[in-house]
């Protein structure tokens, strides 16, 4: 009885704060909108210095993953950070609610964002690389998905540090996309194949990898996330 009711609580708590989240960013798209802008910049940036040729998959694809995880590194973390501004955070860790709701809260809050962020860099991707809408771009949505989650997850975690020191704002892209690589690696390469229309057994070796970096990710920020927020 008493872990079903702790399970309750958890599950209270973290859509209690999810939806606070997503409240506050449909009423200021803050978030949504920076990513949004940043994939756009990064985008036109690289079309325009690598003068690709039209429906080049690897330029492209490549083009995308840098483009989500510059934008990711700035603007998926600003729920985790804009809470701790405000002095939320103090309030949420003097309430009943469990440290793992918070941080799977604000997990798919960046993701959401992330999310909405890659919809509208696929629009942008397929209009400057002249791209053909089918079932290619389908394809790579679990991909991009899949390095969503994981970035969003390791982005979680680090934003945690960042906040709480003097240099936070340089530490997040410092230690987010090394760790990242391996990741991005398998995501740029897993894109591509997709993008060239090679078969899904083409890059499934890609997405075990992508999955494992995900699988490493979540646990590793589930598990450290309560030590890491409580450590000031």
């Amino acid at each position: 009885m008493d872990r079903r009711v702790t399970s309750n609580q958890k599950a209270w708590a973290f859509t209690a704060i999810l939806r606070k989240d997503l409240r506050l960013e449909l009423r200021t798209g803050e978030s949504t909108i920076t990513l949004v802008f940043l994939s756009l910049l990064v985008l036109t940036v690289l079309t325009f210095a690598l003068d690709a040729p039209a429906g080049d998959p690897a330029i492209a694809a490549g083009a995308l993953w840098v483009a989500m995880i510059f934008a990711g590194t700035i603007g998926a973390t600003r729920a985790l950070i804009a809470e701790w501004q405000n002095g939320c955070v103090r309030a949420l860790l003097l309430s009943p609610a469990d440290r793992a709701a918070i941080y799977c809260s604000k997990l798919v809050a960046s993701f959401v964002f992330m999310a909405l962020a890659e919809i509208a860099a696929m629009v942008l991707l397929v209009l400057f690389f002249n791209l053909d809408f089918g079932i290619r771009l389908v394809r790579i949505a679990p991909v991009l998905a899949m390095g969503a989650l994981g970035f969003a997850a390791l982005a979680t975690l680090l934003a945690t540090i960042q906040v709480q020191i003097r240099v936070g704002d340089l530490l997040l892209p410092l230690l987010a996309i090394p760790v990242f690589v391996p990741a991005l690696i398998a995501g740029v390469k897993a894109t591509n194949a997709a993008l060239a229309g090679l078969p899904f057994s083409g890059f499934t070796q890609w997405l075990k990898i992508l999955g494992a970096c995900d699988i490493l990710f979540l646990a590793g920020g589930y598990l450290l996330f309560e030590q890491v927020i409580s450590g000031d």
